[in-house]
């Protein structure tokens, strides 16, 4: 599985010490220039920051179509619009954004668009984690917004409701 990451998956699987989740669940993890340049070189001494820019088996790539990528910077932030430009070059089999505007772009871009929840629902899926309650919390405790609703659907989803 290819995946192209935003920022804002990668900072908060970071802060909560969960990088690696990602290389578990996917054979390639792409990351735009503009998300390393915001992770790595702009936030340099925030949570995430070393982490990422010392994974070496997260692979930065320059989007290629600058035109496109122009084009959607009118409707997203610099690293969304990459990645979402990436996401379509490189053919990955999904691109994580969290922004809901970001997500509505690249679906309009045929894109298959997966969320940090997603991406901890699917290391459950592979086995990869046992559990998605204890990450779950500490991707809200590391400062991620998760509402009530959504906390209760995920749980439901990785089967983990509890008792009534």
């Amino acid at each position: 599985m290819i995946l192209v990451l935003d920022s804002s998956a990668l900072i908060t699987l970071a802060r909560i010490g969960q990088l690696t989740l990602l290389r578990e669940i996917a054979e390639t993890i792409l990351i735009p220039e503009a998300v390393y340049e915001e992770v790595v070189r702009v936030g340099q001494n925030r949570p995430g920051s070393v982490a990422v820019g010392q994974a070496l088996w997260i692979v930065r790539r320059q989007a290629n179509d600058r035109a496109a990528v122009r084009r959607l910077r009118g409707q997203t932030g610099p690293g969304e619009a990459e990645a979402i430009v990436l996401a379509r070059e490189a053919q990955a089999d999904a691109v994580v954004l969290d922004d809901a505007t970001a997500r509505r772009v690249a679906e309009a871009e045929g894109l298959k668009v997966v969320g940090l929840l997603g991406l901890v629902l699917h290391a459950k899926e592979r086995g990869v984690v046992r559990s998605v309650k204890p990450l779950l919390d500490q991707i809200i405790t590391a400062g991620f917004f998760v509402d009530d609703a959504l906390y209760r659907v995920i749980l439901r989803e990785a089967r983990e409701e509890p008792p009534q």
